[in-house]
């Protein structure tokens, strides 16, 4: 609830691309947006099996993440 419409739709693109199950796997990713540390979970999103099978698509979510904005 307290994450901007930019972060909330990276995680939703995650979950439909990982699934919910697959999503919550990322558990420092997910502790670290509740720190509000975006900047450290953007890297560890990238810091993973998945960043490297969907390639650019992780990127641009990892930057919708750090910056809190819409990725163009």
């Amino acid at each position: 609830k307290t994450l901007n419409d930019a972060r909330q739709n990276a995680l939703v693109n995650m979950a439909f691309n990982l699934g919910v199950y697959g999503l919550l796997s990322f558990k420092r990713t997910l502790r670290l947006i509740e720190k509000q540390d975006y900047l450290s979970a953007s890297e560890e999103m990238l810091n993973s099996k998945w960043a490297n099978q969907v390639g650019a698509r992780a990127i641009e979510l990892s930057e919708q993440m750090r910056t809190g904005e819409f990725y163009e």
